[in-house]
């Protein structure tokens, strides 16, 4: 009975079934695991001080200026903190709608540049997407910059082509993801927009004034340019300086964090975050190339892939969400794929059979990585049981593989989406929560607002920022052992959060015990907790 109201749902009502599907995906125990991840920590923290400093323009983390991001998702989480308060959830809920709203805008755009069909196998490559389900899992940045250049480019395309009030969108749009992540946005826009054009000997007067430049720019300034002119004034041009030159610039021309890559890494990271239809991406992009002529919108899309990938294989930091802009259109281009398989009935069975074998692979590969994963950590050794949720991965493959040589390929089609869908719902319910279980702050948390409630709680040098978004409050931070001995032998009764790495800076009297000591999980640091 529930097969066929959900079958009866994808052919009558599609959006309303991936929606329906987005919802579940995207929401799955969004706000059960705690916020530990350091980015998540920073920028969920950060919206926290902004709303109870009541200050919509300078960003803070701990206290300290925060110059990593403009405001947009800050304003968000601020706007959901409202309403269900400074919690896990709270910082989240915003990117998982951001996911939404990227799926209904992708199904309905492709269905009135293609047809609705295109769209739907378009949508549902990005919810087999794990890596998109965790993205919009995330109190980042990143799910918004997604949905804002997705939002742009598409409203170019269809623009300039046969619906030009679209572009006052792109403008919108580019402005919103300028607010974002700042300038990658109007660079990588205005980079796959002037390609196009050239690539399809557009690239004229006529054309620029198609754009109709000078109006847009206007607009996009009004919407854009007054929050950056506000926290210039207010910091001195202090934030301007550290976001531009520092997380801009220095990111693309030096290594930062730790975060180095090979130059083809961008690319590996889009085939992975594709998966499982990824094993398809070569025909897919072979066919699209073919139809280019009489499907200019396939062209527009590999040109989009194409742009993030070779920018940032120059880039000397690389993470997997900076070319994630570019895999909703990747998905355009395997969901035409999909599609034509749908429509053809003398496919030749041999032409996939790799692909087949890959995906098979594949699947088998991320369970044995799975274990070797956790034996690498000896905190969480006792979860090796886990990795069972890697096994629908195993099951989907050898279903599909069964429709396809049956010539049933919907059914082919929707066991692989299943099982990788599956498994990305069992990791937020079972294997993340157990991991997050096992992390420092998780574990030391009920000792400092239980046991310790009453201590003054600072840091000497560097501590895992989670603690400020958990402890809901700054931390003051102790730079010399001096200073941290004074306070130690005071009259105040205090908790110090740091590294193990600094603990032979500190003299050997200070009245300081060690209360908590772990490692952080798949970092090298250890974090320790003393108390006097």
């Amino acid at each position: 009975m529930v097969l066929v109201f959900g079958m009866q749902i994808v052919s009558k009502r599609p959006l309303i079934f991936l929606l329906l599907l987005g919802a579940f995906l995207y929401f799955a125990n969004l706000g059960g695991p705690s916020i530990y991840i350091l980015d998540e920590a920073k920028n969920a923290g950060c919206a926290r001080e902004m709303m109870d400093r009541g200050n919509l323009v300078v960003p803070t983390f701990n206290g300290e200026l925060r110059t990593d991001k403009p405001p947009l998702h800050y304003y968000f989480m601020m706007m959901s903190y409202n309403v269900f308060g400074v919690s896990a959830w709270g910082a989240r809920f915003f990117s998982a709608i951001a996911g939404l709203l990227l799926i209904a805008l992708i199904y309905v755009q492709v269905g009135r540049i293609v047809n609705e069909r295109v769209g739907f196998y378009s949508a549902l490559v990005m919810l087999s997407s794990i890596q998109l389900t965790i993205q919009f899992h995330l109190a980042v940045p990143d799910p918004y910059l997604i949905l804002c250049i997705s939002w742009c480019l598409l409203s170019f395309f269809r623009g300039f082509h046969d619906q030009p009030g679209q572009l006052w969108w792109m403008y919108v749009a580019a402005a919103l993801g300028f607010l974002t992540k700042g300038p990658i946005a109007i660079v990588m826009t205005g980079l796959i927009v002037v390609t196009y054009l050239i690539i399809t000997k557009q690239l004229t007067l006529a054309s620029l004034k198609r754009l109709k430049l000078l109006p847009g720019v206007l607009l996009f300034c009004a919407i854009a340019l007054p929050w950056y002119v506000a926290v210039g004034n207010a910091t001195h041009g202090e934030w301007l300086r550290g976001f531009f030159i520092g997380h801009n610039l220095e990111r693309y021309t030096s290594t930062m964090e730790g975060h180095g890559a090979f130059p083809l890494a961008p690319f590996v990271i889009l085939f992975a975050a594709l998966l499982p239809f990824s094993v398809f991406i070569v025909q897919a992009v072979r066919l699209a190339w073919r139809e280019r002529t009489e499907k200019p919108f396939l062209l527009f899309c590999l040109v989009v892939g194409l742009a993030f990938g070779i920018f940032f294989s120059f880039s000397r930091t690389v993470l997997p969400s900076y070319p994630a802009p570019a895999i909703p259109f990747l998905a355009i281009v395997l969901g035409y794929f999909l599609y034509t398989l749908t429509q053809s009935h003398n496919f030749s069975k041999t032409g996939l059979t790799a692909s087949l074998s890959v995906h098979l692979f594949i699947a088998i590969a991320l369970l044995i990585g799975g274990i070797i994963a956790l034996q690498q950590e000896k905190e969480l050794k006792d979860l090796l049981p886990v990795v069972w949720i890697f096994l629908p991965l195993s099951i989907g493959a050898l279903l599909g593989w069964y429709f396809y040589r049956q010539g049933k390929i919907g059914a082919f089609i929707y066991s692989w989406a299943a099982g990788w869908m599956l498994v990305v719902v069992l990791f937020f319910y079972v294997a993340y929560p157990a991991i997050d279980g096992k992390n420092p702050v998780s574990r030391s948390m009920p000792a400092l607002v239980g046991t310790y409630a009453d201590r003054q709680i600072v840091s000497f040098h560097l501590f895992n920022p989670a603690y400020a978004f958990n402890l809901k409050k700054v931390v003051e931070v102790y730079h010399t052992p001096a200073a941290l001995d004074s306070l130690a032998k005071g009259h105040n009764k205090v908790v110090v959060i740091t590294r193990a790495q600094y603990l032979e800076e500190l003299p050997k009297d200070i009245p300081l015990k060690i209360i908590y000591r772990s490692k952080d999980l798949f970092e090298s640091s250890e974090t320790v907790l003393m108390a006097n």
